[in-house]
């Protein structure tokens, strides 16, 4: 059974977030608190598989609240993920210097917390919580020039393929650095055999031109792009588009997460 520790100050982001980590897996066990001093407290005696935690809090911190648990009896290998409504890169810098394994920018998208969250958890129990999220090597096609690839373990590649969402990232210079095993089959293809192809390889002129301009604008801002629909042949899409970051908050990828077209729930109370 997972614990998950949810840290916000504000009642509704607690509620949502709650409910949200409820359906990360089955037998998931929750505690909320408003108070960085009671969350701590609490992490003295009880073990916890992930933590969630707002960045801005009266007193405290996300980053200090980190710096104080990674210190705690067996928290040094427990994923923690910080979400901050603010664009600020020393935020980002902050939370990762203290040990944030990952961080998430407001508003959110449900379906990327749920998503970020069980692969956290995932790769805890795999042996340790990583530095940054990050996708697995992939062996470029040697007829293509070879990009950049992002380094990870090897069991987020199974995890990310189990997903029915259709999941890429591509670098700065448009090319294709990972591909899910949802987007390689409705492209009929091989996962690594996409690796290095440009949008419009992959998608045709007219979709790969839009998206690669989504990319240019993720690249530009640092921001993910709100949610938005498209098609890809018979299937209507919801599509996002979110930065990946290196150690040092530098933007060097985008990560295209696209589901079947659904409702969305109201996101987040944001930070004041």
């Amino acid at each position: 059974m997972a614990m998950i520790l949810i840290l916000d100050d504000r009642a509704t982001n607690r509620s949502i977030f709650a409910r949200l980590a409820s359906v990360i897996e089955d037998d998931v066990s929750v505690e909320v608190f408003g108070d960085p001093l009671d969350a701590l407290e609490w992490l003295e005696g009880n073990r916890v598989d992930l933590v969630i935690t707002d960045f801005k809090m009266p007193g405290m911190d996300g980053a200090e609240f980190t710096r104080r648990f990674r210190v705690l009896p067996g928290g040094a290998a427990v994923p923690v993920l910080v979400v901050t409504a603010h664009d600020d890169r020393s935020f980002r810098v902050r939370a990762l210097d203290a040990g944030a394994t990952d961080f998430l920018q407001s508003p959110i998208d449900h379906f990327e917390l749920v998503t970020r969250a069980r692969n956290l958890l995932a790769l805890g129990r795999s042996g340790g919580a990583l530095a940054e999220p990050v996708l697995p090597p992939l062996r470029p096609p040697a007829a293509n020039p070879a990009p950049q690839p992002v380094h990870g373990a090897e069991g987020l590649a199974r995890i990310l393929d189990s997903l029915p969402a259709q999941v890429s990232a591509t670098d700065r210079e448009g090319r294709c650095i990972y591909a899910n095993a949802a987007l390689a089959a409705t492209l009929g293809a091989r996962p690594d055999s996409l690796v290095g192809a440009a949008p419009a390889a992959l998608f045709g002129a007219s979709r790969g031109e839009r998206s690669r301009a989504a990319d240019l604008t993720v690249l530009a801002t640092g921001i993910p792009l709100p949610p938005y629909r498209g098609r890809a042949r018979a299937a209507k899409l919801l599509t996002t588009k979110a930065p990946l970051r290196d150690q040092t908050g530098e933007v060097t990828a985008v990560i295209t997460t696209s589901i079947p077209l659904g409702s969305i729930p109201l996101g987040p109370e944001p930070d004041r």
